[in-house]
Formats: C-alpha cells, structure tokens, sequence
C-alpha cells in the first residue's frame, strides 16, 4: 500500500510538473507537508514516512511541519492560503478531510470544496481498542458498560478533538449503550495515550487512513 501511495504521489507531481510552462521545473524548492496533529501520533508517522520516500525519489528536502488544533482547520487553512504549485501538501485522516469540512464548515474561512483538492488515500491502518490506566476497575469490556452506567458523567475519555472519528465513534456507543461519558479533546492522538488517569480511557475504533491533500 505504501508503494502504491508513493506511486502516486510521483504521478501527482508529474501532473505538476505537465501543466507548467517548459523552463519550470518541479519541485523548484523545498516541499513541505503539513500535518494537523501534533508530533508523535500515526498520522505524523506516516507523513515521516512518506517525506523521505518523496525526498529519495525527487531528490529535493521534504519536511514535515506539525499544525496541530480546531479539529484540523489550522492546517486545512494553511494548506489552503499556499500557493498552488504543489509545493504544499497536507497529509490528514478521515476526521480532517472528511468529517470537518462537513461538520465544521461553518467556522473555516474557506471553501473547501473550492480550494482544496483531495490526491490520493496513502495507508490503511486498522485500530480498535480500549486501554486505560491499570488501576481502572473494569477487566473486560462488560465491566466498562456497567462501570460507566454506574457512574454517569465520572467516566473520561480522550480524542485527537472536536469531530473526530475517535469522537463520533464513541458518542455512537455511549448512545447505544446509555452512557454518560466526558469528552476531554486533544490535539492529536500521542497527546492522548499519555493522559489517562483512574476515571479515563483513551480508546481508537475503527481504521485511521491518512489523505493527502493539496
């Protein structure tokens, strides 16, 4: 999937490349990747990976740099306002390239559909699981639900913000199953696995897919 992703990466910038005048050249300079989490969680990694993958293949720097907060705007935003010579890439998920130019469309100052293009999905990366601190008293998954029946509004849980996936899948379950659960939004998913405590979960459903925008 990963040399699947590059390769088309190299068509993307081959696309570029053909649509700009002869004495052009791409990449001119430097290309930079933003990234709208902080440094650490999945999405930053793949976006390492793929940098250097980019740096080897077109044989000029590729940097990453991390625009983390507002469920992703910062970065969609910034992307957005560059110039558009592919020079400036984003690398996202489904919570920053889907869900908040949905749910959040009324607080951007641009128009997604207009100004930003989406390339390519780039990784799949299945994740579903529940971790909280060891001295949580639920063992098994039965004993979270009725933990948290038990407990209405004492039971916290983390996500990389406002809108994401993390969010919404578990909104979708405390409603299903008669929760009252806290959310506590961080600005990216490594934020998140370090800040558990007694009354806390960090929990991730379903896949993280990374996008590139541009």
């Amino acid at each position: 999937m990963r040399r699947f992703g590059v390769a088309l990466l190299y068509a993307f910038c081959l696309a570029i490349i053909a649509g700009q005048a002869p004495a052009q050249t791409y990449p001119s300079k430097p290309i930079r990747i933003i990234v709208p989490y902080a440094p650490g969680g999945l999405t930053d990694v793949v976006a390492r990976l793929y940098s250097e993958q980019l740096r080897q293949g077109l044989g000029r720097n590729v940097f990453v740099e991390n625009k983390p907060g507002a469920s992703g705007i910062i970065a969609i935003e910034e992307m957005a306002r560059a110039r558009p010579d592919g020079h400036t890439l984003m690398i996202g998920n489904i919570s920053t390239n889907a869900l908040t130019p949905v749910l959040l469309a009324k607080k951007m100052k641009i128009d997604y559909e207009r100004d930003v293009q989406i390339v390519t999905p780039l990784a799949d990366v299945p994740v579903f699981f529940l971790a909280t601190t060891t001295n949580f008293p639920p063992q098994t998954f039965a004993d979270f639900l009725a933990y948290a029946r038990d407990h209405p509004g004492k039971v916290r849980y983390g996500s990389a913000g406002v809108g994401s996936y993390q969010q919404i899948n578990t909104e979708i379950l405390a409603k299903r199953a008669g929760l009252d659960l806290v959310h506590i939004p961080f600005k990216g998913s490594a934020q998140r696995s370090c800040a558990t405590s007694p009354t806390a979960i960090s929990r991730c459903r379903g896949s993280t897919s990374p996008i590139l925008s541009a």
